[in-house]
This record gives structure tokens, sequence and C-alpha cells, in this order.
């Protein structure tokens, strides 16, 4: 039950790695222009030669950095954001290097474990009863940090498959072409990779002027859409999604027929459901559970896309910016921010159309950060209710079949506002119609039960 719903305002980084070339965007979105007078151009120009590969096939982020010392030096900055107290973390382990702690000579004195969500949303604890994330779920540290967050995320047993490396290194998709369907079920034990999120996971590995998806479900996943959404939103997209495990081969898979019609949440229900998707059973009730993961992609392109997709704008656009080096060279910055930190991007974008983009992006993320708690909480009553019906032997099995049913979907719909990492920013409608259902489905299963789970 993946959810992010910590009050406290995170660096957001709503995709992955992505390159300095511009890509035209689609008509689908890009029915008025960036407004983008100040940024200069940027132009980046194929290797002259390719660097050696590591023994997995991939071209490390290292390798790249004297001939893209601009973007290499940039990335390197995300090491700031670490996920754990950095202090205690290499007195206990002075040697690690693979995971970036020597990279950067920065302050991070300020660096602490990070927030729990148990802690701050205790809701969780209920709704996740019997999965991963009830048991360990923190915020986030990094890109830098994907191994050794996923390594470390206090979820992981000897029943973990591989299958979690997915979008963590760009060298488990080295694996899967090795070992095909294979490689989902392999012990997560088996993992002996190195390098973390870095340019291979969205660049052509031996040209990193070129976009690439690199997780073969998201190409089907985007279908014949792939040619009208920008590549710099598609390669953060490919991760930055919901997804859940194939029941059939353990393949991270996302819950779409093709394209971003598919996207909207009650048609991306109907696709689980319609697939017999459920990452476990809730033991007390019998609902078939899904887990849902971040959505940000969805939020901004499903159905007709979010304000900002509909004029142009791309994940790359607002979390990495265009920067200029001391000799007047523009590049793609790969430092990882939160937009409205972007001091230069709201001069130059933002305020052509807003007054003040800070405002109203904190007066939307209070109001539906706040509902979405609201609704956490009364899905967690409406499960407490459910259990003593089921006690108490008070309801027929028909009811308490639907009222699986509204338990999952509910469950759902709550759970996909809860995990996208925005808190709101990135589609407020889209957000306002996922807490709307979820307040509809609690309605009909309150009925039912003869018991409000309102508080």
């Amino acid at each position: 039950m993946s959810t992010k719903m910590s009050r406290k305002r995170k660096l957001i980084a709503a995709g992955a790695l992505v390159t300095a070339v511009v890509v035209a965007a689609g008509c689908m979105y890009a029915c008025a222009p960036k407004a983008n007078p100040g940024l200069p151009k940027i132009t980046v120009e194929s290797p002259e030669s390719v660097p050696e590969a590591d023994s997995f096939g991939i071209i490390t982020a290292e390798s790249w950095k004297d001939i893209y010392p601009n973007q290499y030096n940039s990335y390197l900055q995300n090491v700031k954001n670490v996920p754990y107290d950095y202090e205690a973390e290499t007195a206990k382990a002075p040697d690690m290097t693979t995971i970036g702690l020597d990279l950067l000579n920065g302050d991070f004195s300020a660096s602490k474990e990070k927030v729990s969500y148990l802690d701050t949303n205790p809701e969780i604890l209920t709704m996740g009863k019997g999965y991963g994330y009830a048991k360990y779920y923190t915020e986030p540290g990094g890109h830098n940090y994907s191994l050794y967050t996923v390594e470390h995320n206090g979820r992981i047993s000897e029943k973990t498959k591989m299958s979690c490396y997915a979008c963590k290194t760009p060298q488990y998709y080295m694996d899967e072409a090795k070992y095909g369907e294979a490689q989902y079920q392999r012990p997560f034990s088996e993992g002996d990779y190195t390098e973390n999120i870095s340019c291979a996971n969205c660049h052509v590995n031996d040209n990193p002027t070129q976009l690439n998806v690199l997780r073969p479900d998201w190409v089907r996943a985007m279908g014949s859409d792939s040619s009208k959404v920008p590549m710099q939103s598609q390669v953060c997209g490919q991760c930055h999604c919901d997804y859940s495990m194939s029941p059939v081969n353990g393949e991270p898979t996302s819950p779409y027929s093709g394209g971003v019609d598919s996207m909207m949440p009650d048609k991306a229900l109907a696709w689980y459901d319609a697939n017999n998707y459920a990452d476990w059973t809730y033991e007390s009730t019998g609902a078939k559970m899904i887990s849902v993961r971040h959505a940000e992609f969805e939020f901004i392109y499903a159905g007709e896309g979010s304000h900002m997709a509909q004029l142009g704008y791309t994940c790359a656009d607002c979390h990495m910016g265009t920067a200029v080096d001391s000799n007047g060279n523009a590049y793609s910055n790969h430092t990882l921010t939160n937009p409205t930190q972007n001091e230069t991007l709201i001069k130059e974008n933002c305020s052509t159309c807003h007054k003040d983009i800070k405002a109203e992006v904190a007066a939307w993320q209070a109001d539906i950060d706040g509902r979405t708690t609201v609704l956490g909480k009364r899905c967690e009553q409406f499960v407490k209710n459910f259990e003593n019906a089921i006690n108490a032997n008070s309801i027929t099995d028909d009811q308490k079949a639907k009222l699986q049913t509204l338990q999952r979907s509910s469950a759902y719909y709550w759970n996909l506002a809860a995990a996208e990492n925005s808190e709101g920013a990135h589609n407020p409608s889209l957000y306002n119609l996922c807490l709307d259902k979820g307040n509809q489905l609690l309605d009909e299963a309150d009925g039912i039960l003869g018991v409000s789970s309102k508080a």
C-alpha cells in the first residue's frame, strides 16, 4: 500500500534523470506554447567515443563525467537528499562508495533519519495490514541512493523477488534480457547490482543525447500514445507510475490497456479487476487488496491531461530545468528539484500566467492533503466497522462480498491520491475526483452496515 502522506513538504522528483535534448510534444499535449523567452536553448552533441560498459553492459554515470561534465556534476548534487542519518551511517561503514557518499564534498549536517509515515499517518497500519507498507514506510531519499533504499527498506524478506529491483538500477534490465520472465521470480538476494538510478535508466546506453524507455511494460502501457507524449515525460513515467506484480509471472505491470485514456482511475481499477490482480488478501475481511504506487505520470497525462501537460510542459521542464555554466553553455540540470524552489523557472515561465504560483500550490496542497488524510481515516474506520459486523454475524454472505469489493475500491481511490507525490499540485481536479469517488463508495458501504465511517 504505497502511500505518501507526510505533512512535511519534501523535494519532489517527478521523473528520473532525463536528457537535455528537446523533443517536440505532440499535438495532444501542446495546445499552447510554453512561455520561456528568457531561457537559452540547449544543444548537446553525440559522443565522439563511447566509454567502456560495466560487466552488465551498462555505461555508468561516472563513465560519462568527462564527456558531459555539467550533467554529471549536477547529477551528483542529488546525493544531498540522503535517506538516512549521514554521520551515523558513514561511521558504521566509512567505505560506502557504491552509493555515492564520497562523491561530493557537501554539507550533510542537516541529514537525519527520514520521516516514518507510519508515525505521521497511523491509518496506514490498518489500511495496509498484512502487507509490507504497514511494516516499514519512510520518506524516500534521492535517486543516487536507490539501491541502498530498496535493500534497507525494512520490507525485504527471504520471499522477496528480484522484480523489486526494477526501476532501481539500469543493470536490472540487462539481467531481464538475459533471464527473460525468470528474472521476475529470481530471489532478491541474488541481486549484485552496483549502479543506482543513472543515465541508462532514461537515455540510450551508448548515446545520452537520445532518450529511451527502458521498462518493457511501459511501452505496452503507452501504446500508440507514445508518439503523442513527450519522451522527457515518458522516461520519468516508466517508473513514476502505478503498477502491481503480475499474478502470472511476477512482472511489474501497469494497469493499462494502452494509452493515456486507459490511465484514468476508474479504467485502471477495472483493468485490475478484469485481470484478477490482488497484492494481498485482507485477513479479517477477505477483501482482495491492491497496493497503489506513485502515479505521478497518470496524474499529469491521464485522459485529457493536466493543465501543465496541455500547455506542453514536461516533467523535465519543471523538475530539472535549464542551467548555464561559467562559459555560458546551457545544459539540462540533472539536480531534481521542487519547481516552487526554482526561481528562474517561476520568473521566466510560471509568472507569465500566475501572480503567485507558490501560494497557489500551497493552497492546493493544504486542501487536498487534508482531504486525503480524512478519507484515509474514514477508510480505516470502515474496515473496523466491517470487522465488527463479521464478528457479530450481522451481514449476509452477499453483503459481505459486496463490502469486500467496496473495501478494495475505496482503498484504491484513497491510495491513488495518497501515493502521488505532489500532494495535489500536479492535477487538483483529478485528486478531487479520486477523493470524491472514495467517499461515495464508503457512503454505499455505510448504508449496508448501518453505521457511519465518518469521524
